[in-house]
């Protein structure tokens, strides 16, 4: 199976959205602005998932990424990538790559802007401003995790330059109305979304589990996230180690991309240290995320910081009992003892617990799932993801 992160997926027939607007193609221009593609997290997935959706209404889209070098991955979904290298917003170099996002801008006749983080967010937007595009939409994904006091400052002070901001979550949205002085009228939820038929055909666990070197006959607890501290992978392997002395045969998995291989030592010398060598599997970057988890027992993500999870509701669509730590967003659709179950953060007692009483009586996870699939179906769809884009767009364009 081949190591590559990607929830990517070939082209599929889109469901007409009622109420569109018939437009020009000129109004139907629109240009993404994203700071880097070189490592395809949930916020990367989501914004390719919209662009191809929008493709397929007869939307023109672009996209401009501010890192060198994206992931192959990035070439993956069909839409046109641009990369304009730049290190500082505050170099000359800086100066010209806005002149060239102004040309595209005019070339492509851009109606609405919308931005991914920081520098996109500040420079991006205010270039897209000077150059005319009068639209600009923000989507906001966390809950400040990389700012730093420069970026508070001028987070407030570029907050006129947005038509609206997209919050994944409703507390990401109301942490970025009181740190960033937005009105609550600009302010948009709405949730990422998951293609449910990749988690509707049936799998043989056994000959998936053999591709991704995982054991057989074992119970398996899987978490996917790329390795850097704050997804709280050390707690994952403190969890893993009280369970390891019920179930001395279980396996732990951990899919995602080495992002901060400094950490990444510490967790494999911590690996060593509890014991776990036989037991605790780093599979990388996982390219087929649907099978790995069909072919899971438990799902658990405890992370210490949050915005919307894309993989929890992607556990839940495969059906698999999911453990996650009650931050950010992850509350609006983990509700506790009904469709998975929350853990403070940085408790591995609570969540060694919580996965050893799953594992002593499945059927406790049998009814979780299903009304964690039923909840999916009904509102994390990726269908209802873009069309909530789409009627704020229609919205902007009528206005």
């Amino acid at each position: 199976m081949t190591p590559l992160t990607n929830n990517a997926l070939p082209m599929r027939k889109t469901i007409p959205f009622p109420g569109r607007v018939d437009r020009s193609t000129s109004d139907r221009s629109i240009l993404f602005l994203i700071d880097q593609l070189t490592e395809m997290g949930g916020a990367e997935r989501m914004m390719f998932e919209l662009a191809n959706r929008l493709k397929k209404l007869d939307y023109t889209v672009s996209i401009i990424t501010f890192r060198e070098n994206p992931s192959p991955e990035a070439y993956t979904y069909g839409a046109e990538v641009i990369v304009l290298p730049i290190r500082s917003c505050l170099s000359w170099k800086a100066i010209g790559v806005a002149r060239k996002i102004r040309q595209i801008i005019r070339e492509k006749n851009i109606a609405i802007a919308q931005t991914y983080f920081e520098s996109s967010d500040l420079f991006g937007a205010v270039v897209c401003r000077l150059s005319g595009v009068r639209k600009i939409c923000s989507s906001r994904r966390d809950m400040g995790l990389l700012r730093t006091r420069k970026h508070m400052l001028l987070y407030k002070l570029c907050a006129p330059l947005y038509s609206r901001v997209f919050a994944v979550s409703k507390r990401v949205a109301g942490w970025h109305q009181q740190r960033d002085a937005i009105v609550p009228q600009k302010m948009e939820v709405i949730y990422n979304g998951v293609y449910l038929a990749t988690y509707n055909h049936r799998i043989d666990r056994d000959q998936v589990r053999k591709a991704f070197g995982i054991p057989l006959d074992v119970p398996v607890v899987t978490t996917i996230a790329n390795i850097n501290p704050w997804k709280g992978l050390d707690v994952f392997l403190e969890t893993a180690a009280i369970v390891h002395n019920e179930y001395p045969e279980i396996a732990f998995v951990i899919a995602g991309d080495k992002t901060d291989l400094e950490h990444y030592r510490v967790l494999q010398n911590r690996v060593q240290e509890l014991g776990l060598s036989s037991n605790v599997f780093f599979l990388g970057r996982v390219s087929d995320v649907p099978s790995l988890l069909m072919s899971s027992d438990i799902f658990t993500l405890l992370s210490r910081t949050e915005g919307f999870p894309n993989v929890v509701i992607e556990a839940m669509a495969a059906r698999v009992p999911v453990i996650a730590t009650d931050v950010g967003g992850t509350s609006e659709v983990v509700t506790d003892g009904v469709t998975g179950y929350l853990v403070p953060c940085e408790d591995h007692l609570t969540a060694a617990a919580t996965v050893l009483s799953l594992l002593s009586f499945p059927p406790r996870g049998d009814r979780l799932t299903n009304t964690a699939r039923a909840l999916v179906e009904q509102q994390f769809s990726i269908e209802t993801m873009v069309r909530r884009h789409i009627e704020v767009y229609d919205a902007l364009l009528s206005a």
